[in-house]
Order: C-alpha cells, then sequence, then structure tokens
C-alpha cells in the first residue's frame, strides 16, 4: 500500500536528524498526532496481549525464518528487476512476513521482525525520511495485530492448525487476510484524508484501485500459505521456496515494471518540467536585460539629438539618429532571438553565423558608447568572423557596458587572428579589476560581486548572456588580468575565410 514515502506523494530524501525532524514537523499537526497514536498503540498492544502460540518449532527458530525469508524477498524482488536498487514493491511485499509473523508467533514478536525487515528493506531498496516509515510500520503491526486475534481465535494455541484436511487453518488464513487488509487499509485511507491532498495524490489513487487490493491480497496469501507449510513440518519450507519464487514472480514482476517504468517517465517529465522552468526565466531575464540597455541607449541618445537640433548642429544630431537606429535594430535582433529559443527544440540559443567583417561591428559598438567613453579601436580591416552579426554586436554591447558600469569605461577594443583559426576579441579596460574570490561566479546567471552590487545598478545577467551568445556561435568567453591593472575580457569566435 506504500509507495516510495510509506504513505503516497514523492518524499524527500533526507541525509541528517535534522532534516528528518523538519520533514516531520512540516506535516500537519493533525497527521502527527494520527501518527503518534498510531505509533504508540502498535509498540503497547503487543506488549500487553497474551495471545500464547504453543508450537512445536522453538519462537526464536520461526522469528529467524521470517526474517531470513523477509531479506530474501527484497533480495529476489531486486534480481527480478534486474538488481534495481530504488524501487517500491519490495516496501509492498512486508505486508507478507508481518501477517505471517502474527500467524506464527505471539504479537510481542513483531516489535523485533517488522522493524528488522523495514530496515533491511530501507537499505536495500528505498531511501525515504525516517518518521515515514516508522509510521508506516506502526500500520502494518497494528493490521498484524487484527490477524493474530482472528488468528487466536478461530485456532486458539494449536501448534499445527492445518491438521486434518486442513479446512480450519485455510479460513484462518483467510479470514485473518481480509481483517489484516481491512486494517491497513483503514489506517491508511486516515493519513490520506488527514494530510494535504497534493502531499497524499498516489495514496488516495492507489486506495481507490481494484488493482492493489488484487495484488495486497495476493502477497498476504504467499505469507499465509508459508505459515501453513511452517506449521506442518519446518523442513517442508526448503519445498516451498522454489514454488513461492515463482509465486513471487508471477505476483509482482510486471507491477514492479510498471512502476519502474512510470517512475522513469515521471522523473524525466519532472525534468523537463525543470529545465522548461529554468528556461521561461532566462527568457524573462535575456529579455528584461537586453532590451533595457538598448532602450537606456536610445534615451540618452534621444536627449542628445534633442539638444543637437535646438543648438543647430546637424551633425551631432544626425550621429545621434544614428545610434537611436542602431538600438532599434539591436532591440528588433533581440526580440528575434527570444523567438527563436521559444521555438527551439533544444531549450538552447540557435545560432546561424556569416561572415562579419570584424573592424566594422568594433567600430560600431565604440562609437555607441557615451562621449568621453569611447575606446580605442584596433583591428585589421578585411579581418572576418564566422558569427551571427546581431549576437557580435549583443557581446560587445554587453562586455562595453559592464566596463561602463564597474571600471569607467573601456580603453581599448581590438582583434587579431590567431594561428588555430580563432578571431581573438579584446575588451580591456583600467578598473579595479574583478576580486579574486568572485572569479569562479563570474559568467553566471544573476551573479553580482558583494561589494559592488548595493551601488551598481543591474541583473547578473550580462556576462552570463555574453557566454551563452559566443558559445550558440561556436565561441567562448574568458577573463583575465590586466597588467598593471583592469580587466581584459576576450572573445574567441570561428574566423571565416
Amino acid at each position: 500500500m506504500r509507495d516510495a514515502t510509506g504513505f503516497g506523494g514523492t518524499g524527500r530524501t533526507s541525509t541528517t536528524a535534522v532534516a528528518e525532524w523538519a520533514a516531520f514537523t512540516g506535516t500537519p499537526l493533525v497527521v502527527r498526532g494520527y501518527l503518534l497514536v498510531a505509533g504508540a498503540a502498535a509498540v503497547t498492544l503487543p506488549l500487553v496481549l497474551d495471545l500464547p502460540v504453543d508450537a512445536s518449532i522453538p519462537v526464536w527458530v520461526t522469528a529467524a525464518a521470517l526474517t531470513l525469508v523477509s531479506v530474501l524477498n527484497v533480495e529476489i524482488s531486486r534480481m527480478i528487476t534486474g538488481g534495481l536498487a530504488r524501487t517500491q514493491q519490495p516496501h509492498k511485499a512486508l505486508s507478507a512476513w508481518a501477517f505471517a509473523c502474527a500467524l506464527l508467533l505471539p504479537p510481542v514478536w513483531l516489535l523485533l521482525i517488522v522493524p528488522t525487515t523495514y530496515a533491511h528493506a530501507r537499505w536495500r531498496s528505498i531511501r525515504v525520511p525516517l518518521w515515514k516509515w516508522v509510521g508506516s510500520a506502526a500500520f502494518l503491526v497494528l493490521a498484524a495485530i487484527a490477524a493474530a486475534l482472528v488468528r487466536y481465535a478461530m485456532v486458539d494455541t494449536q501448534a499445527n492448525w492445518m491438521h486434518g484436511d486442513g479446512g480450519r487453518g485455510l479460513a484462518t488464513v483467510v479470514v485473518a487476510a481480509v481483517a489484516f487488509l481491512a486494517v491497513e487499509t483503514l489506517l491508511f485511507s486516515g493519513s490520506a484524508l488527514l494530510n494535504d491532498a497534493a502531499d497524499e495524490v498516489w495514496l488516495r489513487q492507489t486506495l481507490t484501485s481494484w488493482s492493489f487490493y488484487a495484488t495486497e491480497s495476493g502477497v498476504l496469501v504467499i505469507g499465509g500459505l508459508l505459515s501453513a507449510v511452517w506449521t506442518g513440518g519446518a523442513w517442508f519450507t526448503l519445498l516451498f521456496i522454489p514454488v513461492y519464487v515463482l509465486a513471487q514472480r508471477a505476483s509482482l514482476h510486471e507491477p514492479l515494471r510498471e512502476r519502474a517504468a512510470t517512475a522513469a517517465q515521471l522523473a524525466r517529465k519532472n525534468e523537463e518540467l525543470e529545465l522548461a522552468n529554468r528556461f521561461k526565466i532566462d527568457l524573462m531575464s535575456m529579455l528584461s536585460h537586453e532590451i533595457g540597455n538598448p532602450l537606456t541607449a536610445v534615451q540618452g541618445w534621444a536627449q542628445l539629438a534633442e539638444e543637437a537640433i535646438a543648438d543647430e548642429e546637424p551633425q551631432t544630431a544626425r550621429k545621434a539618429l544614428a545610434v537611436i537606429e542602431r538600438n532599434a535594430v539591436q532591440i528588433r535582433a533581440v526580440l528575434y532571438d527570444i523567438f527563436t529559443m521559444v521555438s527551439s527544440d533544444r531549450g538552447a540559443l540557435a545560432a546561424a553565423p556569416e561572415p562579419c567583417l570584424v573592424h566594422h561591428h568594433l567600430s560600431a559598438a565604440a562609437s555607441g558608447r557615451p562621449p568621453g567613453m569611447q575606446p580605442e579601436v584596433e583591428c585589421p580591416e578585411g579581418l572576418l568572423a564566422s558569427v551571427q552579426p546581431g549576437h557580435f554586436d549583443q557581446i560587445l554591447v554587453n562586455l562595453l557596458s559592464n566596463a561602463d558600469k564597474y571600471a569607467g569605461g573601456a580603453t581599448r577594443v581590438s582583434a587579431v587572428a590567431r594561428p588555430d583559426g580563432q578571431v581573438e576579441v579584446r575588451v580591456e579596460d583600467c578598473g579595479p579589476g574583478v576580486p579574486t574570490e568572485f572569479r569562479d561566479h563570474l559568467f553566471q546567471r544573476f551573479s553580482r560581486g558583494a561589494e559592488t552590487a548595493p551601488d551598481v545598478l543591474g541583473s547578473g545577467l550580462g556576462l552570463f548572456i555574453t557566454r551563452e551568445l559566443a558559445r550558440a556561435n561556436g565561441g567562448e568567453v574568458r577573463h583575465s588580468d590586466r597588467t598593471p591593472a583592469g580587466s581584459v575580457f576576450v572573445v574567441t569566435l570561428p574566423q571565416s575565410a
């Protein structure tokens, strides 16, 4: 009845006692009270109920055998599923051993066998918060007590309750199994109803599924038949093991495979949804950043053009209008790239590189800076790089804008052809440089230096976007120090013939 959390839902793996406690205290108060009451009852009832068993086999031998068969059960389940180390079905099959314990031993032995079998299954198959295991085990103990009461009422303390034609023994197995399943269902229904619906989707669906009841009945019958064989003579169990393995395969193989396939599918879907969500965040951030910069430039140059017209300086006005036009083209290119990213199946930036005159783009980017902050340009006139023109402009604008914010502006923009067939573009400044402790985070999304973040307006996306644009075009971006002071951002792009 239990999934990987013990109660339904997905659950989160806890690695420390603090995390385990936080997971428990994060559940609704009524659920915690319900589990505590169930746990107290599960510990108290086996100790106070006097339901002796006049067995011909020492109880410790029977307890040891049940524990060993439980271990065997989990290992067989793992072999059936090809060695899966994380699966839900072995946990479900623990019902069989709690049920067998109720039929063969006094109830107090439940407090040893159930925790032991749970510990082994948790070690070998399922990793979930410990408190959920404890609650699930408490439900199993209480269900087993109901089965033990049925056994005591129907066969009393008989050592071999399968004597004669076995009719009374088989009836005991059936009635006890019904009692076990009824109490188990009732207890887990209480958990499903009291807890938040969003956390119990799986359990609520399971409790309304006939396939669950069929499978659970199957594992209880397996445990009951094993108990019946044991009462007739312990050595008969050796003959029963091959039959048990076949029954285990028949009743659990397909459910295990289906559950494993479903779990893998859900994991992939969750990963895709997480990637899609991050992709949307990146899109919105890039939209804000990449349109914000040119819009700021448009606003500044528009004011300059207005002043130039008022002062009758047509050359300055024309230059300002040219910069405005260039930034408007850049905004249009950004919007095109955003649409390209949205339509990309890979969820990554797509590029259409073409031969670009590097000098032309460097000069345009430098002349677009405010007066007094325009860097020197050094580049061979005919140097060609293979890059999408709009992407190249965005890379340059981002690096120059970064220099404006943190270094008082770039001092030089240069480009050369390297022997390895790459074009190396360098944006240099004479600022304070990048702090050593921040360099590993320089190109990460939303990363900003602690010292400059309060005083410098920005989102921490400029260098991240620059790197993504360069990589989309088969290039890369890196940072290095400049002697004697400052920074150099080096962009490498494929050279075009």
